[in-house]
């Protein structure tokens, strides 16, 4: 089987790339994620003077869609200096085609097509370990695992969703003793604010470049591609926020979620300037009171 790589025409090719996802990603499907107005918000409308997303596709002799390999061009200040990257996201290859060598072949035209188009590198973080040895063999090398760090509030629907919702009874208490026993006290200079919005968080651009300037590697997370970042279709977001006399000096964005069958907030960030942290226990209260 012959395979050609080439550039994604989403004017003529998105139907088929819609069903290649949902093929490779099963378990998404009837969710937000699989349609074509979620594509758009991804890959259409990023923030950028320039090219919104690179997007490249593998295909038989017969045109048929086997291999997606996209990424959209966050901005990074390291050193001092700004650099932009390409953030890769949504790498599939087709379920009938995998173990051909298809991913490999693809991975190497995209990132070389990343490189003529003037990214100066490609990050990434794959959940699955399948796709690993693909992108090693293409270049990628492993920075840093990222840990997955979970606070238990109850073990309720933990134990039910594996058959032992009886337990819980035994369990919880143990839970309820331990988040005691851990509890800090909220700072009584510390003021927390909740929005549902960016840009209705008095004081954002402000400190998020003052977050930047002590962090010698970072992501440039100002208030266009905040806009941008927590605008996916039918996702909402909570923007926890800590102020001292009225100044921004913490911030973690929450959303709700279902994780291994545990409805649960996902924490997508958490800044606090290095000389606030004492912040940070009245931000984890207010997590544990929603």
């Amino acid at each position: 089987m012959n395979i050609n790589s080439r550039a994604f025409d989403c004017t003529k090719e998105l139907d088929e790339q819609r069903q290649l996802f949902v093929d490779c990603f099963p378990e998404c499907t009837g969710m937000p994620i699989t349609t074509k107005e979620y594509y758009y918000w991804k890959f259409h409308s990023f923030p950028s003077d320039g090219r919104k997303s690179y997007e490249y596709i593998a295909v038989t002799d017969e045109n048929e869609m086997v291999g997606y390999y996209a990424c959209v061009p966050y901005r990074y200040q390291i050193d001092g200096k700004e650099y932009t990257a390409g953030m890769v996201c949504d790498v599939m290859t087709s379920s009938k085609y995998r173990g051909v060598g298809i991913f490999t072949k693809l991975g190497r035209f995209s990132t070389n097509e990343f490189a003529k188009e003037g990214l100066a590198f490609s990050t990434g973080y794959p959940i699955r370990k399948a796709p690993l040895p693909g992108h090693m063999k293409v270049g990628w090398k492993v920075s840093f695992d990222m840990p997955l760090y979970i606070r238990f509030l109850s073990l309720s629907s933990f134990l039910k969703g594996r058959g032992y919702g009886w337990a819980k009874y035994f369990v919880n208490p143990f839970v309820w003793l331990y988040n005691t026993l851990c509890f800090k006290a909220s700072a009584k200079d510390v003021e927390i604010r909740v929005y549902n919005d960016i840009e209705k968080v008095v004081g954002y651009s402000g400190f998020e470049q003052k977050w930047r300037s002590g962090i010698k590697n970072a992501l440039i997370k100002d208030i266009p591609f905040m806009k941008w970042r927590f605008s996916a279709p039918q996702k909402q977001y909570n923007f926890i926020c800590a102020y001292k006399n009225n100044q921004l000096v913490g911030l973690t964005i929450a959303t709700a979620i279902v994780k291994e069958g545990v409805p649960s907030y996902g924490l997508v960030d958490f800044m606090v300037l290095p000389e606030h942290r004492d912040c940070i226990n009245s931000i984890h209260n207010e997590l544990k009171k929603m």
